[in-house]
């Protein structure tokens, strides 16, 4: 009688199926950072948002020979103003049903939350694209120090710019204002830097330097080899530096479709952003 042996080497290809990770690593994205660096116009039923601004008359007149019948005399007071219009963005990821079938991934939950990323990364973009605006600059010789960042603070305050204030660096401003502190003026820093030392995470938080809250990302804007954060006033300041009007707050939601045999998974939100008070910003220059 014969006798066969069956083993792992015979039936490897066939009958013994490899162990799958089903946890997926996330895609690398740029931190996001923080909405608190815009004034939000309230919801209507408009495109277009618009902030007023009024101009500075100066002092009031003294009234000549200070007598009590003298005439005030009437100023004309004069505005701007400053508009967002929205407008509306979107990213869509279809599932088939093979895909979903045949993965041991759940691919209805990832893509959900991929999709819900993609969107939060385009908010952020449009953010940073506004930071290098500011025609007020503090350039750096080289590499940022926390005297550039000291002198963007100064230069706010000297046009008499109410905060609170914030900074928006580039990662690579930040590790340089890191490297600064640990060098130049540790002494001041003893017991207060550590939260500059540990990794940033994805809400891209950095800390705090001289009582200034910085938020730091990749999507900082890079021009003619220059990298071009910002310190700016919040939005909660009388004088904001920049404005958001959102019509449609990050919206997602599926729609199947049985002739593709697909589950479509949409993201779609309708914002805008603007330059409020060009001197309520101060664009921090350094090598990229």
């Amino acid at each position: 009688m014969a006798t066969g042996v069956t083993g792992v080497a015979a039936l490897d290809d066939s009958a013994f199926a490899a162990l799958v990770q089903s946890a997926i690593i996330k895609e690398l994205r740029p931190a996001m950072t923080t909405r608190e660096l815009l004034i939000q116009a309230p919801q209507g039923k408009s495109r277009v948002a618009q902030w007023t601004i009024y101009a500075d008359l100066g002092p009031a007149d003294s009234l000549a020979g200070g007598d009590d019948l003298t005439t005030v005399t009437t100023d004309a007071i004069t505005d701007t103003s400053s508009t967002a219009t929205a407008s509306e963005t979107g990213f869509r990821v279809d599932v088939s049903d093979l895909a979903r079938e045949t993965k041991v991934q759940d691919l209805y939950a990832d893509m959900a939350a991929y999709v819900s990323r993609a969107i939060g990364e385009q908010f952020e973009d449009t953010l940073a694209k506004l930071m290098d605006d500011f025609t007020n600059v503090t350039t750096a010789a080289s590499t940022l120090t926390g005297v550039d960042v000291l002198a963007a603070i100064s230069a706010l305050e000297q046009r008499d710019i109410p905060g609170p204030y914030a900074g928006y660096f580039d990662p690579k401003q930040t590790g340089e204002l890191r490297v600064d502190i640990a060098t130049t003026t540790a002494s001041y820093q003893v017991g207060r830097d550590a939260e500059l030392v540990s990794p940033f995470g994805v809400s891209g938080y950095f800390g705090v330097y001289m009582g200034l809250p910085i938020w730091q990302t990749s999507l900082v804007v890079t021009t003619t080899g220059l990298v071009g954060g910002a310190v700016l006033t919040v939005g909660s300041s009388e004088r904001p530096a920049l404005g958001l009007y959102e019509v449609r707050s990050p919206r997602l939601e599926t729609q199947r479709d049985a002739s593709e045999r697909t589950l479509e998974f949409v993201g779609t939100q309708a914002f805008g952003m603007v330059e409020i008070l060009d001197g309520s910003g101060q664009t921090v220059k350094s090598a990229a």
